[in-house]
């Protein structure tokens, strides 16, 4: 498969963040109740504080790692033009710029600012916690900062004494996987967006985002069965190559019997010749040896009548002795020779003084080969 993806379609490179101005905002941290659906806490603490209903707002909600509380951000949709809502279709995700600087927090208590295009963003950290107790974006330079800083510790409740860290990169998203975004600062990525900030991050109009994300399955799913069926393609192609080449191979060996044809029917004939030979040395009726070999335990007494074959190892005797008792010691000594597999007596008759019987003999296959050599 990896020599063929070459000649695939490529994927589409992921769509783009879009990083909103975050002084269009109003950030607030709010508490939640446990067990409570988070969605519905989040829209009701949007009608406490703001003045618009939430469909007329751009919002969106962090929450934290324990639950027990969120950070939600709302601004009003006409304080944005067409101009800044450009790219906001196709974006995989519109979140305030101050997003980003939440992966960039102290080790403890302590604000952290930043400074760009004309704003500055403060963030008041609480020890431990990982949102921030206050967030506040104020357009303006370095005039500003000092009233920035003042008004971020009194919202957060710090000391005035508290570190102050300066960020002076650029801090942007982008997407790295499936639900998965990237902090990158200057260019460098530092840290992963935590996934269950993802589905709340965003502020666009929650009907288009689940309209989005049907879609977003969809084209997965279609861009799959697009795979799979340039793989098919391929293999086919692969199959019909390959068959081709089966075909010519099997045309060359067919042309080989053909030619050899006259040459396997000598073969066959002289085998046949060869077996026949075989069978008329070796399958043929021996009378005389099968009576060469049941002659020398014979009695004197026994004196053969009529001797009939049955098929190449049976031999039918019938025979009378003077002395009854030899019967039975004949057919006896008869079962002692190695050569026969099987001996039988019957219809034993005495008459006049002279006993008549018939012995059923069965020879062994090995016994009579090669002319009857015992």
């Amino acid at each position: 498969m990896s020599v063929l993806t070459q000649y695939l379609p490529s994927a589409l490179p992921p769509p783009p963040v879009v990083l909103a101005r975050g002084d269009a905002f109003f950030v607030r941290r709010v508490a939640l109740a446990e067990g409570e659906p988070l969605e519905a806490q989040v829209t009701l603490a949007l009608e406490g504080m703001a003045p618009f209903p939430p469909d007329q707002l751009y919002h969106g909600h962090l929450p934290a790692a324990d639950g027990r509380s969120a950070l939600v951000f709302a601004a009003f949709r006409r304080r944005f033009e067409a101009v800044d809502t450009d790219l906001w279709d196709i974006a995989a995700l519109v979140t305030p710029d101050f997003v980003p600087l939440l992966a960039i927090k102290p080790a403890g208590a302590g604000v952290t600012l930043h400074a760009a295009e004309g704003r500055l963003t403060a963030l008041g950290w609480v020890g431990g916690e990982d949102l921030p107790a206050a967030v506040l974006v104020r357009a303006g330079g370095p005039e500003q900062v000092a009233a920035v800083l003042d008004e971020v510790r009194a919202r957060a409740g710090l000391a005035a004494d508290v570190e102050v860290k300066e960020l002076a990169e650029q801090y942007t998203l982008a997407a790295s996987g499936e639900g998965e975004f990237t902090v990158s600062e200057g260019g460098r990525p530092v840290a992963l967006l935590p996934l269950a900030w993802t589905a709340g991050a965003d502020v666009r109009d929650p009907e288009f985002l689940a309209a989005r994300r049907r879609a977003g399955v969809r084209d997965h799913w279609l861009w799959r069965g697009l795979l799979g069926a340039a793989a098919l393609l391929a293999l086919a192609a692969l199959l019909q190559t390959g068959s081709g080449g089966l075909g010519f191979f099997t045309s060359r060996r067919e042309a080989q019997v053909v030619a050899q044809k006259p040459l396997v029917a000598q073969i066959d004939a002289a085998q046949m010749l060869a077996n026949r030979i075989a069978e008329l040395s070796e399958k043929r009726l021996m009378p005389f040896e099968m009576m060469a070999t049941i002659n020398p335990p014979r009695p004197e007494s026994v004196v053969f009548q009529r001797l009939v074959t049955r098929g190449l190892l049976g031999l039918e005797v019938e025979a009378q002795a003077v002395n009854p008792e030899d019967v039975g010691a004949y057919a006896n000594a008869l079962k002692a020779l190695p050569a026969l597999a099987s001996v039988q007596t019957r219809e034993v008759r005495a008459r006049d003084g002279v006993t008549s019987f018939i012995l059923a003999l069965e020879f062994k296959p090995d016994v009579l080969k090669k002319g009857g050599a015992l």
